[in-house]
């Protein structure tokens, strides 16, 4: 599937925005006037800074790759501070600080939906590959959204279910911290039915085994 066939807009949306709306949502974050982005997949973080520069032409970008990372994960991650201006104020007032989906997304054609969750999914989405315990050579994939604060995900999962993804019920869980999140997992071939899809090249090509293997 070519990504480019999707609808690039509404009256009011286009698909850069629906993306970077997923992606605040999820992995993204504002400071003031800038929004930032930290990920082991560079390919995200170029895309996120490519649709930035189209929604806000003139900004000021910062791009490096940080190495010197602690915590379980040690891959080196690809950091961004791009300058977005209104669109700041904008962003932060229409999920109410990243608490809700805003109605633009909820009531947006086909096309914006898929570009928003595939913003949300390439920040908090994943897609496994385990191997079958009653069957050995054989894989298991599950495709799922964690590490989510309680809020915009129990619309999340309404609007993927509104899409005919067949979804999980949400689970709480704590971190060793003792923070609350929140994740809930989808059956992959209803996910990939809908036409929706991840854009990180890793998830894609894992994506493409899934959808002839999971029927």
């Amino acid at each position: 599937m070519s990504l480019e066939t999707i609808s690039r807009q509404d009256r009011t949306l286009n698909k850069e925005l629906a993306y970077i709306i997923g992606v605040y949502l999820s992995d993204g974050s504002i400071t003031g006037k800038n929004f930032q982005l930290q990920a082991i997949d560079r390919d995200f973080v170029e895309r996120t800074l490519e649709y930035l520069k189209v929604l806000v032409p003139k900004t000021k970008a910062y791009f490096r790759k940080r190495i010197d990372v602690g915590g379980w994960n040690k891959k080196p991650r690809y950091v961004i501070k791009v300058g977005i201006n209104l669109l700041a104020d904008w962003l932060i007032n229409e999920t109410n600080n990243k608490h809700h989906i805003p109605t633009c997304i909820l009531e947006g054609n086909e096309g914006i939906r898929k570009w928003f969750i595939a913003g949300v999914m390439d920040g908090d989405g994943y897609i496994t590959k385990t191997v079958r315990a009653y069957k050995s050579g054989t894989f298991q994939y599950r495709i799922g959204i964690g590490g989510v604060s309680e809020g915009w995900i129990h619309e999340f999962r309404q609007l993927l279910c509104d899409m005919h993804v067949k979804c999980n019920k949400i689970e709480r869980f704590t971190t060793k911290n003792g923070k609350w999140f929140c994740r809930f997992t989808v059956r992959p071939q209803t996910f990939f039915d809908a036409g929706l899809f991840f854009t990180i090249e890793r998830k894609k090509k894992r994506c493409a085994i899934a959808s002839e293997t999971t029927r």
